[in-house]
């Protein structure tokens, strides 16, 4: 099951399907939901779901704050980073070797600063992926 966070606007959506809970935005406040990919429809959950909420969001929220440059981090059969670099929007794809989608020359600090925060994520999701 894919798992994200996304920034969107002034929210961050992060996409769980764990622990009963599917998906959850951040905008000063911590909501519990569904999100398509567009759309963030808000529900109605139990106590102890918003409080597993809140320890998830504050888990991804601390990893990916060392990382102002990216959009977004999508797990699923790899893991796809989107982030700005020298004003442009570029996608890493991070699996046994990192790839991007446009021919442009990285410099290792931040391909490394990408993989941290990458290792980060997962690790506040307690997921593994190999060689990342």
């Amino acid at each position: 099951m894919t798992k994200s966070v996304i920034k969107q606007g002034n929210s961050i959506i992060i996409e769980l399907y764990k622990g009963g809970i599917e998906a959850i935005k951040v905008n000063g406040e911590i909501k519990v939901g569904e999100f398509d990919g567009v759309d963030f429809v808000e529900k109605s959950v139990s106590e102890e779901k918003l409080n597993k909420a809140r320890d998830y969001a504050k888990k991804i929220l601390n990893a990916i704050s060392s990382c102002p440059c990216i959009i977004s981090i999508v797990f699923s059969d790899m893991i796809y980073t989107k982030f700005v670099y020298n004003g442009q929007e570029v996608v890493a794809f991070i699996s046994n070797c990192v790839t991007y989608n446009k021919q442009i020359s990285i410099d290792k600090d931040t391909e490394n600063r990408l993989l941290e925060c990458s290792k980060k994520f997962m690790n506040s999701l307690d997921l593994k992926q190999k060689e990342i």
